[in-house]
């Protein structure tokens, strides 16, 4: 599952709720820990049991008794215990609450495991095919989704979280070089928006079902079988053509063009196609030895000034980039109104983004495209604090 452009998701849904822990006072409250309903979320001895600017701490008992004059109202106790309004999240089922080291753990170890991923995947698409990367990718998340769904504790949790994330961290790099591979450099940008459209469709979607199962179990065995479609690609799907021809494979990549030929009805002589595709792999064989001999293309990096700066440049927008859309993500079910609607929308705010990069990427131009969206960015972050109390 990713998101945009260079690739990944918001956290799942139920990651993001934040289903507010409620102190157990167990001078007040003879009920077993857990989740209560919303009657009892609002007994009248909070007033005087809990401070009202903490979640996480409780006012001293005097007496073991539950009446006004029974806490110390000047002494305050971390809270050993928690109850929760809704126990359909893992920070309700696993007892994160309080614990906001943990959640974002969750999150860590998604990013760590897409760093693992990348590598990985992109050996098995060199070496097995773009194909084959796309279907190990995608059912291998589905597979480790689902035994993510049964996991009784919160290590294993993060285990599984981060074995589902290296084998589907790589599903849209693999879509995306398959795509690019079959139509060709000039429409890169008509690629972006054909899978950044449903991509971000998905993700909005993941928020409405997690709204109708409402436990994030469920959700998952929903939201992961799925990804076993992919297993029909094999019959479905051609391989990258440009693929096929560095392998040498050049009767199967013939065979392809061919059928693409015929659906479009465009006839293609057999001959020319044949040594067409003989040019195509003597020239990219020729490129890899001209690397692979000419050291000095790793040197330029040291040795000249100016690919250093546009180097660094990069590095600081794309850090930017992946700083600000993760942070506001996780940050999502911080928002006043509804969880669900937030993860929604911010999963969904690709959208304008990839609309506007298609229609004025090839007129403006890279630079001046990237610029400004990165000055209306800080422009609207500096904003944010400045709202008043209660409209963010």
């Amino acid at each position: 599952m990713w998101v945009g452009g260079g690739g990944d998701r918001p956290s799942d849904p139920h990651e993001n709720q934040s289903h507010v822990p409620g102190c157990h006072v167990p001078e007040c409250e003879n009920k077993t820990l857990g989740s209560v309903s919303s009657e009892e979320w609002q007994p009248e001895w909070i007033g005087w049991s809990l401070p009202d600017d903490s979640k996480c701490h409780r006012w001293q008992p005097v007496d073991g008794a539950c009446g006004r004059q029974s806490f110390d109202n000047a002494t305050r106790l971390d809270c050993e215990d928690f109850i929760y309004q809704a126990g359909s999240s893992i920070v309700a089922e696993f007892d994160l609450a309080c614990q906001e080291w943990k959640r974002s753990l969750v999150g860590t170890v998604h990013n760590v495991g897409m760093l693992i991923s990348l590598p990985i995947m992109g050996f098995v698409s060199d070496k097995w095919g773009r194909r084959a990367a796309l279907i190990v990718s995608g059912c291998g998340a589905g597979v480790l989704g689902l035994i993510k769904s049964f996991v009784t504790s919160y290590p294993t949790y993060l285990m599984a979280e981060l074995l589902e994330t290296v084998c589907g961290a790589s599903v849209y790099p693999a879509a995306f070089v398959l795509m690019i591979e079959w139509l060709g450099v000039e429409q890169r940008i008509l690629a972006s928006l054909v899978l950044g459209i449903p991509l971000a469709m998905g993700a909005a979607t993941l928020s409405l079902l997690d709204y109708l199962t409402g436990y994030w179990r469920t959700w998952a065995r929903f939201a992961y079988p799925p990804s076993f479609l992919l297993l029909l690609y094999p019959w479905l799907l051609p391989e990258s053509v440009r693929w096929l021809t560095i392998q040498g494979r050049l009767t199967e990549a013939v065979q392809i063009i061919k059928r693409a030929a015929k659906y479009n009805k465009v006839n293609i002589p057999q001959d020319g196609l044949e040594k067409m595709l003989l040019n195509e792999a003597e020239q990219v064989n020729n490129k890899v030895e001209e690397i692979i001999e000419d050291e000095s293309l790793f040197r330029a990096l040291f040795k000249y000034g100016a690919l250093r700066r546009r180097l660094c440049v990069c590095f600081v927008w794309w850090a930017s980039a992946v700083f600000v859309f993760y942070g506001l993500a996780v940050q999502a079910h911080a928002l006043s109104g509804s969880a669900h609607a937030n993860y929604a929308l911010v999963a969904s705010a690709e959208l304008p983004a990839l609309l506007a990069n298609t229609l004025l990427l090839d007129r403006v131009g890279r630079r001046p495209l990237l610029t400004v969206a990165l000055l209306i960015t800080a422009v609207a972050l500096i904003a944010i604090p400045c709202l008043p109390d209660g409209q963010c």
